[in-house]
């Protein structure tokens, strides 16, 4: 199945700005996107607290200029039904909402809430991060208990990060979970700011189709080993030639 000039069930490397013009109006069932955050800048203390902070702020660098809201007008257009998640900063969320305002759509705010948040001086703890849902009125959402809590509990997920060496991952239970409760089997999911790729392993094993859109090369490919079952341990091993004994079984 295509959409548009695109095949379900692949990811691409592209522009998501450029490629969400060749998806064809009402093809899309959900929209599941982890945006780029905007973050409030400032200073940071001379004191190893602050020093953590200034790095974390320098890992994120190439994530955290925010994105332009125009592409809005097209996740508009490409869903059968409004029916998205984004997660999004703080200082995201007004114009969000905002703009969604003008839809009928009921919205919810879910959260993660994270239990070993890294520490801040003279400041709340970071230990929470949103997911805006906004769907049109009179729209099913699956039954199921555990999935219509608002907010998810777990420490940050570090082994995560490690494998698939993306700074802001979110946990895969949770996103399955999100995803099983606003879709059906089969749907088409798509992601237009892929990252490492968890929403389209979310929807890989929960029985929905996905499309994904990355324009970094780097988190492209790890998206794509990771849909083909490889961490970056992986991809250290066969990039240097070595050989792994169960390759060598098989």
């Amino acid at each position: 199945m295509k959409l548009g000039k695109y095949e379900i069930n692949k990811i691409y490397n592209e522009d998501s700005y450029k490629a969400i013009k060749n998806i064809p109006d009402k093809s899309i069932d959900c929209i599941y996107t982890d945006v780029p955050y905007l973050y409030q800048k400032g200073g940071a203390s001379s004191t190893l607290l602050g020093q953590r902070m200034v790095k974390m702020r320098e890992t994120l660098s190439d994530i955290s200029d925010g994105f332009d809201y125009i592409i809005m007008d097209d996740f508009i257009r490409v869903m059968k039904k409004i029916n998205i998640f984004i997660w999004c900063s703080k200082a995201q969320i007004l114009d969000i909402m905002n703009y969604f305002s003008k839809f009928n759509v009921n919205y919810e705010i879910l959260v993660w809430c994270k239990e070993n948040p890294v520490p801040k001086n003279n400041s709340w703890l970071s230990d929470i991060e949103y997911c805006l849902f906004f769907r049109e009125k009179c729209f099913p959402l699956n039954e199921g208990y555990y999935l219509k809590s608002k907010y998810y509990v777990s420490p940050l997920n570090k082994s995560d990060k490690d494998l698939f060496n993306h700074p802001t991952i979110k946990p895969l239970e949770l996103v399955k979970r999100h995803l099983l409760h606003a879709t059906k089997p089969n749907d088409i999911v798509a992601d237009f700011f892929l990252g490492s790729g968890t929403t389209c392993v979310g929807a890989m094993e929960t029985g929905r189709n996905y499309i994904g859109f990355e324009i970094d090369k780097s988190y492209f490919q790890i998206a794509q080993d990771r849909l083909n079952g490889l961490t970056q341990q992986d991809r250290k091993i066969k990039d240097n030639g070595q050989i792994d004994i169960f390759d060598f079984i098989k």
